[in-house]
């Protein structure tokens, strides 16, 4: 694919799309209030994920630093990250996030994945 930056060779959509709590962290390195915004993730990799969200956040030049606590299995996960893009379709907005998963979670985030596999509740694209 030309112009594709992705890093992880594979993302997996998920069949129906994980309810979960997302938070922005901060907006250009300012600290912003901690309230959960309710969204939607709808594919995930090893590094990132794409979610809506019920409100446009201007991704543009901004640096907006987000937490995201979901369960993909049973167990709860959180990864903080960052929005990398945003667009909006059918009324919805999407986001590109890229996870910054630390190194003794990346694991446990590959046996999710497989977990979601094995259900097939998953698809790899």
């Amino acid at each position: 694919m030309p112009g594709n930056r992705r890093k992880s060779p594979f993302r997996y959509v998920l069949d129906e799309p994980i309810a979960f709590e997302l938070y922005i962290v901060s907006l250009n390195f300012t600290p912003a209030p901690r309230k959960p915004v309710p969204a939607l993730m709808h594919d995930i990799s090893r590094s990132g994920c794409l979610v809506s969200l019920p409100l446009e956040i201007p991704v543009g030049h901004n640096r907006i630093c987000v937490a995201l606590d979901f369960v993909l299995n049973e167990e709860p996960l959180h990864f903080e990250g960052e929005l990398r893009w945003n667009k909006l379709e059918n009324n919805q907005y999407y986001y590109g996030v890229e996870m910054k998963v630390p190194d003794d979670q990346k694991d446990r985030l590959q046996l999710e994945l497989r977990g979601l596999a094995g259900a097939k509740r998953i698809r790899v694209m």
